[in-house]
């Protein structure tokens, strides 16, 4: 028996590029593939092209959900209507190759160690039109599951890929954050996946200047809880203190980054926006462990911890921002 596919798609005001996203689901070369759409709060249309397609297709299903609760949220809710044995997710705004779903099952058709399959990314802009491919830093064919979770922390190799539907059972999607938790399902999924391997299908990733993941807003200070999540889980699961110091250093680059967006976009916030941010770095800041940070960044200027002094450490960003637009203009 073909085993069936299902793609989890989170769907937000993506009306414009929605039907390009699920025509390619909709004449994959692969013979049993499922469909779930969840609209979450879209105000753009999207719900009624969802309607279009289930209406034409008996594999592409709807799920609604009320409030604007985030991709994460959105694909924990496709997934608990999912049947698929292998299961991925497709940005609405994206798309794949019309044997994406065939070359990636067969992979695991073919090896029982083997939990994940990287699909072959290729960013297209919507700018200029153009593409070029992710490139993986690794040339293996295969890598053992804790060397692919300790590449995708660095981005070394990418979080796109088609997997076994146990490791979504024991690892759902991570509410931890609005945006950007998501990715931490990636590195747990490659960690217990036994094997990794790549394959040819391509995912097509739009790249357009006025996406949530290009202009986060408020939302860029949920890399900190992002990554604090990510590390409170490896920590549960006992993992080595290499991925912990590895990922403590992560956050801690992250709490500096933030430091510095409250300093250049706070005027754009309101009052209360600009309340709660400094008080979600505050929040980081003092749980911080900075023992685990390697020397190189603890003692460089910008990232000096200052852990008895939260504004001290708020005034070192002011200035190191300040310095670094000055001296490189970013």
């Amino acid at each position: 028996m073909v085993k069936r596919v299902s793609v989890l798609v989170a769907v937000h005001n993506s009306a414009q590029w929605l039907p390009r996203c699920l025509d390619s689901l909709c004449s994959q070369s692969y013979g049993n593939v499922e469909v779930v759409c969840v609209d979450d709060a879209s105000s753009d249309g999207s719900a009624a092209i969802i309607d279009d397609y289930c209406a034409k297709y008996d594999f592409v299903k709807k799920v609604t959900l009320a409030v604007n609760s985030g991709p994460a949220v959105a694909r924990n809710e496709a997934f608990c209507v999912c049947t698929g044995d292998y299961i991925t997710i497709l940005d609405s705004d994206d798309w794949l190759s019309a044997d994406a779903l065939e070359r990636a099952a067969a992979v695991l058709d073919r090896y029982e160690d083997t939990a994940s399959v990287l699909l072959r990314m290729v960013f297209h802009d919507e700018a200029t039109g153009s593409e070029r491919d992710f490139v993986n830093s690794c040339s293996a064919d295969v890598l053992d599951g804790e060397d692919a979770m300790r590449l995708a922390l660095d981005w070394d190799i990418h979080g796109l890929y088609v997997a076994r539907r146990e490791l979504y059972e024991k690892f759902p999607f991570d509410t931890a954050s609005f945006l950007y938790s998501d990715d931490n399902t990636a590195r747990r999924h490659y960690l217990h996946s036994g094997k990794v391997r790549f394959c040819d299908g391509v995912y097509y990733y739009f790249q357009r200047a006025g996406s949530m993941m290009h202009n986060p807003g408020i939302h860029y200070a949920d890399w900190m809880e992002a990554t604090a999540s990510l590390k409170q889980m490896l920590v549960e699961e006992q993992q080595p203190d290499t991925y912990i110091n590895h990922i403590e250093a992560r956050l801690w680059q992250n709490i500096v980054a933030v430091a510095g967006y409250y300093w250049r976009y706070g005027h754009t916030l309101t009052k209360e926006q600009r309340a709660s941010l400094l008080g979600r770095i505050e929040k980081h800041h003092a749980a911080a462990e900075t023992h685990r940070l390697p020397l190189s960044l603890k003692m460089k200027f910008g990232f000096l911890p200052f852990k008895w002094s939260f504004a001290l450490f708020m005034i070192q960003a002011r200035i190191y921002f300040y310095l670094r637009k000055a001296i490189k203009g970013i």
